[in-house]
């Protein structure tokens, strides 16, 4: 009987081992500014993602990247980034007050995409107002890159799609483990 609470209790368990694995990191943030929770006066501001190691040179508007996204998720223009060194760079202009989630993407040496969020909040005290709020990614002959062309790093979200999918997932953890289970026990039962 013991045998088979462990195997229950190690079934029971497993989904918890396979979806928490650990991950590679790969171009680890080091720093960033304006840093996580702190709070800006709105206007037009660098944010600048300091690394371990050099982000690859990639495409203007592609691979190494970064975007700000309301608290709803909603990314506010295109994503774009400058690289000097270890440093990835990019200017926004925002003037709503209030949590705004800084997005990052950023192709390391080995291949590998590392990427990441942080929180900021944004104060008007100053009254700025800005006709195009965002990112302002210009590439080098002063073209524009637009949301639209590119695939967001953020998109508005939907809590009722997460919570579905959730209830999905779990009940077939749910219906699996409970047939493998049965099945288990049925294995075990002592033959008369």
């Amino acid at each position: 009987m013991r045998k088979l609470t462990v195997s229950a209790l190690l079934l029971a368990l497993s989904p918890i081992f396979l979806v928490s694995s650990p991950a590679q990191a790969h171009n680890e943030l080091m720093g960033e500014s304006p840093s996580a929770d702190s709070i800006v006066e709105a206007g037009t501001f660098d944010i600048r993602l300091d690394f371990d190691a050099e982000p690859i040179p990639t495409e203007f508007g592609k691979g190494n990247l970064i975007a700000i996204a309301n608290s709803e998720g909603e990314q506010l223009g295109a994503a774009c980034t400058r690289i000097e060194g270890k440093t990835m760079y990019t200017t926004v202009s925002i003037n709503e007050p209030g949590t705004y989630k800084i997005l990052w993407r950023s192709a390391s040496s080995d291949g590998h995409i590392a990427d990441g969020d942080y929180l900021i909040t944004v104060e008007n005290n100053s009254g700025y107002v800005s006709e195009q709020v965002g990112n302002q990614c210009f590439d080098d002959n002063g073209v524009q890159l637009t949301l639209e062309s590119q695939e967001p790093l953020s998109k508005k979200s939907d809590p009722a799609v997460g919570f579905v999918q959730g209830l999905i997932w779990g009940g077939a953890f749910i219906v699996a483990g409970g047939v493998l289970g049965a099945y288990l026990v049925v294995r075990r039962k002592p033959k008369k």
